[in-house]
């Protein structure tokens, strides 16, 4: 038996359109939108987008952090003039 990985179904999926669903789950859960169970399943989801969001920041940042390091090399060098 297989078991799927929750996470699988943001492998394609931009941040953009991760956020923008994760804002429709958030809206639900504050509505009160739906029984106890279903709640608790959009809940769920929107932890999800939220741990994805979250990585997907968290790695964006890393690679600006990359990137100032190495334009700071270049211009202590000289050679980003």
């Amino acid at each position: 038996m297989s078991t799927a990985n929750p996470m699988d179904k943001f492998k394609e999926m931009d941040y953009e359109t991760a956020i923008t669903k994760l804002n429709q789950l958030i809206s639900r859960l504050e509505r009160n939108d739906g029984t106890f169970d279903e709640l608790m399943e959009v809940y769920k989801e929107a932890y999800e987008y939220y741990i994805y969001c979250t990585e997907y920041l968290n790695t964006a940042a890393d690679k600006i952090k990359d990137l100032n390091s190495r334009m700071a090399q270049l211009l202590i060098k000289g050679e980003g003039m």
